[in-house]
């Protein structure tokens, strides 16, 4: 496995996950409408409102999967312990994603593609 306890694991996992929705966040709230690149209006506060506790609560529960991924070995049944466990992760990756994938339907869906 890796050199790291299982608290270490999931407080770093924690930290790494919070580190990547926090450049999401920038990137899509602003980088991408101060380019000129989006341009949403009332619904950026949307987004951003909804982004927080998706966010918050996705670096949370990817700790708490990778925790319980490490885990599964020692557990009775292990194969459906690590797919409980790997699926946590998806949702958890997917609400730190939710501002990007936002903003990049946002830009797709307004792209003008007429030669």
């Amino acid at each position: 496995m890796n050199n790291f306890s299982f608290d270490e694991l999931q407080k770093k996992d924690l930290l790494t996950a919070l580190g990547l929705w926090l450049m999401v966040e920038v990137v899509s709230f602003v980088l991408f409408p101060s380019l000129g690149l989006i341009n949403p209006g009332a619904r950026l506060r949307a987004w951003f409102l909804l982004s927080i506790p998706f966010g918050l609560g996705g670096a949370a529960l990817l700790s708490m999967s990778s925790r319980f991924v490490a885990t599964a070995g020692y557990r009775p049944q292990r194969k459906l312990s690590e797919l409980i466990g790997q699926f946590g992760g998806w949702i958890g990756l997917a609400g730190i994603l939710f501002p990007f994938v936002m903003v990049c339907l946002e830009f797709f869906s307004n792209l003008n593609l007429s030669k």
